[in-house]
């Protein structure tokens, strides 16, 4: 029997209007945000959640609230699943940062160069990974895990079950509100990935 686990990244807040970087800043959903969690939820229906699982911050719970409120069942939070820890690029605009030489340095050598103020690829891609594994231990036979985190918690869980280098992580899109889907057989090898970025109904994507 196999486990499905779908990554959803939150809905949009008026920060991310801005282009400004979040990183652990709560930031809540804003208007948009939360027709895109509507959407996920929508795209879900039918299918058998066992358990919902979502990073700690606003964005990340209310769109996690949504989804899970159509199979009345608790949201479960995991800190390990929060977004970067990002320093001093917190707050900043997205152009900014991506001028900056640390962040060419760590967008070119994630594993080597960490954020300044903040974290390492290492501890990132440990700590999201970890989360994942203890949801599929904790899973209720039969039925599918949603974890609900930010876009660069899936872009990095992705790359490490593709088996992909860290540094290719920026190179996938992660859309607000779409999911990505994984299906982890019993003997926890390497997932199918059955989709990346996927927006809209299901179907086609779990036959």
């Amino acid at each position: 029997m196999e486990t499905t686990v779908f990554l959803i990244r939150h809905g949009v807040t008026d920060w991310h209007r801005d282009q400004r970087v979040l990183g652990q800043r709560d930031v809540a959903l804003n208007a948009t945000g939360i027709n895109q969690a509507q959407a996920a939820a929508h795209a879900l229906a039918g299918v058998a959640v066992g358990e919902v699982l979502a990073s700690p911050l606003v964005r990340a719970v209310q769109t996690a609230e949504i989804i899970a409120g159509q199979y009345s069942i608790e949201v479960a939070r995991d800190p390990r699943l929060t977004d970067f820890r990002v320093g001093k690029w917190e707050g900043m605009a997205y152009e900014e940062v991506a001028k900056s030489p640390e962040y060419q340095r760590f967008v070119a050598d994630p594993l080597s160069e960490g954020i300044p103020g903040g974290e390492d690829m290492k501890q990132i891609r440990e700590r999201a990974v970890a989360a994942v594994e203890q949801a599929l231990e904790d899973a209720p036979q039969g039925e599918s895990v949603v974890i609900v985190t930010h876009a660069g918690i899936v872009r990095v869980l992705l790359t490490y079950y593709l088996g992909s280098h860290p540094a290719n992580y920026h190179r996938l899109r992660v859309a607000p509100g779409s999911i990505s889907v994984l299906s982890f057989a019993d003997d926890r090898e390497l997932p199918r990935v059955l989709a990346v970025n996927w927006m809209g109904a299901l179907g086609d994507v779990l036959v």
